[in-house]
């Protein structure tokens, strides 16, 4: 009995009986939040560059002869003539001066009311 009072003081004076280590947490699920806001992410941005595209596609298509656009290079112009992938825009009406440039170039397509503020600036 002595011995076993002993090795219980032995045990108390040791810090007790080993614990077990606690378990590690899940490194797996950790992820899944992560992954799930990035797909998400990702998801939102091509969608709304997708409805960019469209948008500015649609405004490509409907551009017809006699339309006022602006170049990304800011070039005014009234299209006279529509091809396949350009289009020919009469830049300056008093010498006749004619360039040719892609679809692509098309910045922007003038309404009504940016024909008046154009009006106005020259």
């Amino acid at each position: 009995m002595i011995e076993h009072v002993c090795a219980y003081a032995l045990l108390a004076a040791e810090g007790g009986p080993a614990e077990a280590a606690p378990a590690a947490p899940a490194t797996g699920l950790f992820w899944v939040p992560m992954v799930l806001i990035l797909v998400v992410f990702f998801w939102f941005t091509s969608r709304s560059q997708k409805k960019r595209e469209r948008e500015r596609q649609s405004m490509l298509d409907t551009i017809n002869p006699k339309d006022k656009v602006v170049t990304i290079g800011g070039i005014h112009g009234r299209v006279l003539q529509v091809k396949d992938d350009a289009f020919v825009l009469r830049v300056d009406d008093d010498k006749d001066v004619r360039i040719s440039v892609q679809k692509s170039a098309v910045s922007r397509k003038l309404g009504d009311e940016d024909d008046e503020q154009e009006a106005e600036i020259s």
